[in-house]
C-alpha cells in the first residue's frame, strides 16, 4: 500500500512539471521577438525646401485722408474696420475762424449795392432827361424855331446820359464782383472743414478723437481702397533670390483658420530694406480671403522646386560618425532591419531628400529605429502598437 501511494505521488508530480513545462512553452511562442518598430514607404514625387516667417495683413493701397482745415473736431462718423463708400462723410472741422468775416462782407456787399443803385438810378434820371431835351430840340426844329445844331447838342448829350448809365453799372458790377469773390473763398474755406472719403475701402486708422484738434500735418483717416489685403513678409537674401513673382506660398492667419490658403507673390521688391537688411515680399490672397488688417500672418515660402525626388520622413534619417547620415530599411518579410547609409539634400518641414542609398517604396524605420543595429530583427507594428500582421 504505502509503495503505491509513492507511485501516485510521483505520477502527480510528473503531471504537474509537465503541465508547467507546457504553459511556459506556451508563453515563451506568444512572446513577439524583435523590436517593435513602424515604417514608411520612401516616396517618389516633386519637394521643395520651405522657409516659415511671420508677415502682417496690409492693405494693397492705402490713401491717407488729410485734414484740409486746422481746427476742433466736431464730428467723427467712422472707426478702425468700418467699410465706407465714396463721398461718405469721415469727420467735420469747426471753421469758426473761416466764417467770422462772413457777417462783414456780407455787410458791404449790401451796402456797395445799395450805393450803387442809387447811382445807376441817377444815371437812369439823366438819360431820361436827355431824351425829353431831344424831343424837344426836335419838336422847335420842326416849328422854325431852333437850329440843327440844337438838335445834335441834345443827342449829344443823351449820348453821354447813357454812357454815365454803363460805368454806374459796370462799377457796381466790379465792386459787388471783388466783394463775391471774397464770400466765395470764405464759403470754400468752410467747406474744407466737412472731409468725405475719396474712394470706397475699409478704415484701417483714425488719428482724430471728438473735441480733439485736425491738423494737415498727419492723416487723419487711412483708407484700404477697395477692401484689398495682401501679407508683407521680410525674408533674408539666400532665400530672396530663389523666389519669383508668380511663386505660391503658404499663408495662416491663426486669428481667423487654423487651415492655411495658398498665396502667390505678388511683388519682390528691387532692393533690401535699408534699416532691416531684409527684402520685404507681398503675398496676394485668394478672392474672398480677408483678414483683418493688422493680423500677424504665417508665411512659408518654398524654394528650390524639384519634380522627382526620393524622401523620407526627416525623424527616419540618423546622423552617425563624421556626421555620417543614415536610416534602417526593412526586408521584405518585415523580420530584419539593415542600416543604409544615404545623402539628403532638400529639407522641408516634415520630410527630407535622399540623393542617394534609397529607392522609392523601400520601407524605412520611422519609429524606434534609435534602437536598432545593422540586422537587428525587427517586428513591424502600426501606431497603435499592432503587428502589421494584425497580432497584438
Amino acid at each position: 500500500m504505502k509503495r503505491k501511494r509513492m507511485l501516485a505521488a510521483a505520477l502527480a508530480g510528473v503531471m504537474l512539471l509537465g503541465t508547467g513545462c507546457g504553459r511556459e512553452e506556451e508563453t515563451e511562442e506568444q512572446t513577439p521577438s524583435g523590436t517593435a518598430v513602424e515604417v514608411t514607404e520612401a516616396a517618389s514625387g516633386p519637394m521643395s525646401a520651405e522657409y516659415s516667417v511671420t508677415g502682417k495683413v496690409v492693405a494693397v493701397s492705402e490713401v491717407q485722408v488729410f485734414p484740409m482745415l486746422a481746427g476742433q473736431v466736431l464730428t467723427l462718423s467712422v472707426k478702425a474696420g468700418d467699410q465706407v463708400a465714396k463721398g461718405q462723410t469721415l469727420f467735420t472741422v469747426d471753421t469758426a475762424t473761416v466764417t467770422s468775416g462772413m457777417g462783414a462782407l456780407q455787410e458791404s456787399y449790401n451796402a456797395t449795392k445799395a450805393a450803387t443803385d442809387r447811382a445807376i438810378e441817377s444815371a437812369q434820371i439823366g438819360v431820361t432827361q436827355a431824351e425829353q431835351a431831344v424831343a424837344n430840340a426836335e419838336a422847335l426844329l420842326e416849328a422854325g424855331a431852333a437850329a440843327p445844331q440844337d438838335v445834335t447838342k441834345a443827342k449829344q448829350g443823351l449820348a453821354q446820359a447813357k454812357a454815365g448809365v454803363a460805368q454806374a453799372q459796370a462799377q457796381q458790377a466790379a465792386s459787388l464782383a471783388q466783394i463775391r469773390a471774397s464770400m466765395d473763398q470764405v464759403t470754400t474755406q468752410a467747406s474744407l472743414g466737412t472731409v468725405k472719403a475719396p474712394c470706397s475701402g475699409t478704415v484701417t486708422t483714425v488719428n482724430l478723437v471728438r473735441g480733439g484738434m485736425a491738423a494737415s500735418a498727419q492723416p487723419g483717416v487711412i483708407i484700404a481702397e477697395g477692401g484689398k489685403v495682401e501679407v508683407q513678409a521680410s525674408v533674408a537674401e539666400d532665400v530672396y533670390m530663389n523666389l519669383q513673382n508668380g511663386d505660391k506660398a503658404s499663408v495662416l492667419v491663426s486669428s481667423v483658420s487654423d487651415e492655411p490658403v495658398q498665396g502667390t507673390i505678388t511683388e519682390l521688391p528691387a532692393a533690401a530694406n535699408f534699416q532691416t537688411s531684409l527684402y520685404d515680399v507681398s503675398v496676394g490672397l485668394p478672392a474672398g480671403v480677408l483678414p483683418p488688417i493688422g493680423a500677424f500672418a504665417t508665411v512659408t515660402f518654398y524654394t528650390n522646386r524639384r519634380e522627382n525626388t526620393i524622401s523620407v520622413p526627416t525623424e527616419a534619417v540618423l546622423t552617425g560618425a563624421e556626421e555620417e547620415r543614415y536610416v534602417f530599411v526593412v526586408d521584405e518579410a518585415g523580420e530584419a532591419a539593415r542600416r543604409v547609409t544615404v545623402e539628403t539634400g532638400l529639407v522641408s518641414k516634415t520630410s527630407t531628400e535622399i540623393l542617394s542609398g534609397l529607392t522609392a517604396g523601400e520601407r524605412v524605420v520611422i519609429k524606434g529605429q534609435s534602437y536598432l543595429s545593422d540586422g537587428a530583427a525587427v517586428r513591424v507594428v502600426d501606431g497603435a502598437g499592432t503587428s502589421a500582421d494584425g497580432e497584438g
